[in-house]
Parts: C-alpha cells; sequence; structure tokens
C-alpha cells in the first residue's frame, strides 16, 4: 500500500504492458538486423525504466512513498522523474539506464538528491541490475567524477553542456557510493524482499 498523498496512476499491469511491447518491438528490430536492415534500436522509454526503478526501490528498498512524478497529478509541482519523502522535492530522485556500453549524460540544469542506474544491457535474457548512487548534484564527488582526461563533470555542466560517460568508465570512480539494491528479473521487481 503505498502511503504516499500523491496517487500514481502508472500501476504494474501498465507497465508490464509496456514493457512487453517494447521488448517484441526490439526482437522483431533484432531479426530484421539480422537480416541485414539497417535499423537502430531505440532507447528503453523512460517511463518504462523509471517505473522499473519506482517498483524496485519500493519493494526493495521498503520505500512505499515513491512514485512516479509524470504519473501523478500536475497540481502537485512534481519535478525530475521519481519523488520519495527521502529526498527534497527540489532535489528527487534522478534515473540513469542503459542497455548498451555507451554513455549516460547529465543536463546541466539538472537537480537531483540520489542517482540511480538500470542496468539493462541483460534485459532480453530477463537480467535486471538497479544501483544506488548516493551522490546528489551538489557533492563534490559527483562535480569531480572525470568525464574525460581533461575535464570533470563540473567543467562540462558550467559550460552548459551535457557530460556523457559510460557506467564502465563512472563507476570505478563512484564505487565507494555505490549500493546494489537488485538484480534479477522483470517479473521480480514486484516482489517484496524480505530483507
Amino acid at each position: 500500500m503505498n502511503d504516499n498523498l500523491f496517487n500514481d496512476r502508472y500501476d504494474k499491469t501498465i507497465l508490464t504492458k509496456r514493457f512487453m511491447n517494447f521488448k517484441n518491438m526490439y526482437i522483431s528490430d533484432e531479426e530484421l538486423i539480422q537480416n541485414g536492415l539497417r535499423i537502430r534500436h531505440p532507447n528503453t522509454p523512460e517511463d518504462i525504466t523509471e517505473n522499473m526503478t519506482k517498483f524496485i526501490i519500493r519493494n526493495y528498498e521498503k520505500d512505499e512513498s515513491c512514485v512516479w512524478c509524470k504519473g501523478v497529478d500536475t497540481k502537485y509541482g512534481l519535478t525530475g522523474d521519481l519523488f520519495s519523502n527521502k529526498y527534497e522535492k527540489i532535489a528527487p530522485i534522478e534515473v540513469k539506464s542503459f542497455n548498451s556500453n555507451g554513455p549516460s549524460q547529465f543536463g546541466p540544469d539538472k537537480k537531483f538528491g540520489v542517482l540511480y542506474f538500470l542496468d539493462l544491457r541483460k534485459w532480453l535474457q530477463n537480467e535486471i541490475i538497479l544501483w544506488k548512487v548516493a551522490l546528489h548534484d551538489q557533492s563534490s564527488e559527483f562535480k569531480n567524477i572525470k568525464v574525460n582526461k581533461s575535464q570533470t563533470m563540473e567543467e562540462q555542466l558550467r559550460q552548459g553542456r551535457r557530460p556523457r560517460i559510460s557506467w564502465n568508465k563512472l563507476y570505478p570512480q563512484i564505487r565507494d557510493f555505490c549500493e546494489k539494491i537488485y538484480e534479477g528479473t522483470f517479473e521480480n521487481i514486484f516482489l517484496h524482499s524480505s530483507q
């Protein structure tokens, strides 16, 4: 039961349907690619990745207050990806997902209280990993992440750029702030953790 006063309309049924539809389309595209057609796979839609993260937070971190900001009435003025009573309204939960070794990017004006990275590199084999990164946008550890050989996250953000960095290059720099919250199947994100 969600003890949050916000009514998040994006439920398990919607997420399951959206996930399965996207998976079927992705597999269909893969067959076309294997037959020599130059089709580019789309990124996993944000509503799917953000809501997968929401259900993992609810069920494995036992945070029933977590809601998808776009799934609640606009009168509450929620911004960002996810809202939780554990974080300030002006610094919500930021979700990044990746299904390849390509880079994630950060917007210059983005404010967040915590980061979650949803690793979907093996999602077609039904293996999903969620990492919680206990850093916020103003933390020195976040600002000092080396994006490339010559620039930090802070330097690129100050220039109004959108820093891009892959998980494989990011993780070694922030491993002390990372916690693996979940590793398992799509179906099990809806189960309550016994911990």
